[in-house]
């Protein structure tokens, strides 16, 4: 069927009667941008738009007569809060896609702006949602190449608007916003002027993945309830755990010659040197190097259990009082180790304070991997919530991630 608009549109909106879709192309139309809006039934879709200026409306068979676009922003989706089985979702996420694919490379579009929930990132998902985007992702790029732009956001909501899921919040006025910038610290969220901007700027213009979320540190109830945790931990280990830090004073004085806790320069928030403090797991003067970079003979017999064991952190509750560390973020690096120094620089991880553990660390990527280090760090930068970082700490403490691994014998 061919549709009756013959425009060059800036952008075309697919899935325009979603969720995301309704609150995007009236902020893209108040730009003074061209819209198609596309649907299922065009019929409701030109009501729903009807006297905004720059927006026509089509359905997917009349989507086949546009003749060239801009941009196409892809927002069909069978979506994570929808029953269905792998196959359901794969019809949906994978196969229409690579329709609506074949449509954007006829009309010659220069830019395939792919949206994609945050929980298609996560290693553990399993659901058909998350698998079949990440097929989707996999089978767009294909077929337009570097034209794929694919942006990865958290629950959707704008200034006045908190979603489908907290629509209640919207009738509670100033309590309601509120309630919802608490609600932002448990989940990563993503406003609907974010993603305007976002699509109406240039190409690719996040780090891979692209992850476009709300920024926490923005948020005093994040802050606070971070520093308050970090406070808490930190008294805890330094008055109830007293007895035990003796004790490992003492075997660690016994075991070899050396003070029993170890200080160094590490790399801090704002790329600011602090003093780190361990207790000391390798024989005196070691070379000051990274953990992978110093051979497995180095580490003492005490040390062996203390990094196993993840006791030889505990003196970081001095870093922790002195909000110099936090319990959850990047693990902080040496001055020296300047390839993941320059990598974390590049990315904007040194706007976080380094953490005791970390996102990376669950994910046994250490320091012997720099870039791929700095890529977790990014994307925990784009996901944390309080949420997050109790998953991470309680992996870390059953666990998961065991640090750097250091050299075997004979390495350098």
């Amino acid at each position: 069927m061919t549709s009756e608009r013959s425009h060059h549109y800036d952008f075309i909106v697919t899935g325009a009667s979603g969720n995301v879709g309704r609150h995007l192309v009236p902020l893209l139309a108040s730009r003074g941008s061209r819209i198609l809006a596309v649907g299922r039934d065009a019929a409701p879709l030109r009501a729903r738009y009807a006297g905004i200026a720059g927006v026509d409306a089509a359905s997917y068979d009349e989507l086949a007569g546009q003749p060239a676009c801009d941009t196409l922003v892809h927002l069909a989706v069978r979506n994570n809060n929808q029953p269905g089985s792998l196959d359901d979702f794969t019809r949906v996420n994978v196969d229409f896609a690579t329709e609506i694919c074949g449509e954007f490379n006829r009309m010659g579009g220069r830019r395939f702006v792919n949206i994609s929930s945050i929980q298609s990132l996560d290693d553990d998902n399993a659901s058909p949602y998350a698998v079949s985007k990440d097929l989707a992702r996999r089978r767009i790029a294909e077929l337009v190449g570097d034209r794929l732009d694919d942006v990865h956001i958290g629950y959707f909501h704008d200034a006045r608007y908190f979603g489908e899921r907290l629509a209640f919040l919207n009738r509670l006025g100033a309590f309601g916003g509120a309630l919802f910038g608490l609600f932002k610290t448990l989940k990563p969220a993503t406003s609907a002027k974010s993603l305007a901007d976002y699509v109406a700027g240039p190409a690719r213009a996040l780090p891979t993945p692209a992850i476009l979320t709300d920024d926490l540190s923005r948020s005093w109830v994040y802050r606070s309830a971070t520093r308050a945790l970090d406070i808490a931990v930190a008294l805890g280990i330094l008055v109830v755990l007293f007895p035990i830090l003796v004790v490992l004073w003492a075997l660690i004085r016994l075991d070899s010659p050396g003070p029993a806790i170890f200080a160094q320069t590490r790399v801090g928030k704002g790329q600011v040197p602090f003093t780190l403090y361990k207790f000391r797991t390798m024989k005196r003067d070691t070379v000051a190097a990274g953990t992978h970079e110093v051979s497995v003979s180095a580490v003492t017999k005490i040390g062996k259990f203390l990094r196993g064991t993840k006791l030889d952190e505990l003196p970081q509750a001095i870093n922790l009082l002195r909000g110099e560390m936090t319990l959850v973020g990047p693990r902080p690096c040496l001055p020296v180790q300047e390839e993941l120094v320059n990598a974390r620089a590049a990315l904007g991880v040194y706007a976080m304070k380094p953490g005791i553990t970390g996102y990376a660390q669950i994910r046994e990527i250490d320091m012997s991997r720099p870039q791929e280090l700095a890529n977790s760090d990014h994307i925990y930068m784009k996901l944390q919530s309080l949420t997050l970082n109790f998953k991470i700490i309680l992996l870390t403490a059953f666990g998961r991630g065991g640090g750097d691994r250091v050299a075997a014998p004979g390495q350098p």
